[in-house]
Order: C-alpha cells, then structure tokens, then sequence
C-alpha cells in the first residue's frame, strides 16, 4: 500500500515538473498544444466594425423588398439585386484574401491583391447602398456602373469610413492569428470567415421570416 501511494506521489510530482516545463519549452513532444489567445478588445471592435458595415447593406436589402414586393421584375428592383450581388461577390473575395493568409500564414500586409480588393469592395458596396437610398426616396437612377464610382468609403464605421475598416480592420484580425499553430489557425480563418461573409440575397430576410 504504501509503496503504491509512493508510486502515485512520483507520478504526480512528474506531471507537475512536465506541466511546468510546457510553460517553459512549449513544443516538447509530450505537451498539449498551447491554448489559442482569446480575442482582444481592437480585434473585437475590428470585426464588429466590419459587420456593422455588412448589415447597413443588408438593412437596404430588407427594406428594398420590402418597397417592391409584389413588383420584383421591375428595372429598379433587378438593378438593385445585381448591384447588391457584386458587392456580396466583392466582399467575400476580399475576405477570402484574409482567411487564406491567415490559415497559410502569409504576410497580409505584403499581399497587393489585398487593398486592391479593398478599393474595389469598397466601390461596390458604395455602389449598391448609393442606389438603395435613390430608389427607395422614389429617385432611382439606373445604370450605375460601381467600377465607375469615386472610392470615397462609405461613414458606417466608428472607426472610419468603410475602405479603412477593410483595410486596417482586416490586418488587426491577421496579426492575432499568425502566431498561432497551423491547425488553430486553420479554425480561426473558418470562424473569420463564417462570422464575416455576405449572405445571398435570397437568404436576407426579415427576423422570423421563412
């Protein structure tokens, strides 16, 4: 008996010394991956900044059927749609650009591709919200052609206009995440990406709508 709660004590003591080693040399084969940071405050605002944005466009979305419903073959209401489609197709490539850095661990700040795709979902999104306010005052203006619009950014977010929270926004989520071991980044650029993608425009509907 006493040699068998001699024995539990060594082995005790022995997982405590492993334990307090991990603290000390992580990556030792016998420790547990380390726990994934929880996000930070700027990293928080980051991304609600981000979805603020999106929701200003969907809000539009809400109100634009609900201004035709019944009259959805109507130039202003598929005008609306497409442009609306081209921002949703515009965002989620630019979040595609910051979930792929952040599961390959590539440096987002070098990437070209990424404030271009900035500027071109910025004139998207601009675009559509742009024709919303017109058509649903009554004073459509058809044929607005986004790639044709000024990248002023749209003033939905606290922390700036919308090109700043594509741009800075974005690079404030990749910094806490690319120190992170390759299967948490992994999990985190799938959260990222669920939590900020754009949504089809049949699938925006009012709370509670089937």
């Amino acid at each position: 008996m006493y040699r068998r709660i001699k024995m539990g004590i060594i082995m005790i003591v022995a997982a405590l010394s492993l334990a307090g080693c991990c603290k000390v040399i992580p990556c030792m084969p016998w420790c547990p991956p380390p726990e994934p940071p929880k996000p930070t405050p700027p990293q928080i605002e980051a991304r609600l900044a981000i979805m603020r944005n999106r929701e200003v466009a969907e809000s539009k979305v809400l109100a634009i059927k609900e201004r035709f419903k019944g009259k959805e073959t109507e130039a202003a209401y598929v005008e609306a749609s497409d442009l609306y489609a081209k921002a949703m197709s515009e965002n989620n490539a630019w979040l595609s650009v910051l979930t792929t850095s952040i599961e390959n661990n590539e440096n987002l700040e070098g990437i070209k591709s990424y404030e271009k795709q900035s500027i071109v979902a910025t004139d998207a999104t601009e675009a559509f919200v742009k024709y919303g306010k017109e058509i649903l005052v009554g004073k459509p203006s058809t044929g607005i052609v986004a790639a044709n619009l000024p990248s002023k950014g749209l003033e939905l977010s606290p922390i700036g206009d919308f090109i700043t929270a594509l741009v800075n926004n974005g690079i404030t989520i990749y910094k806490e995440y690319v120190a992170l071991q390759a299967q948490q980044r992994k999990n985190k650029a799938e959260v990222i990406r669920k939590e900020l993608i754009w949504k089809m425009w049949t699938d925006i509907k009012q709370a509670g709508a089937k």
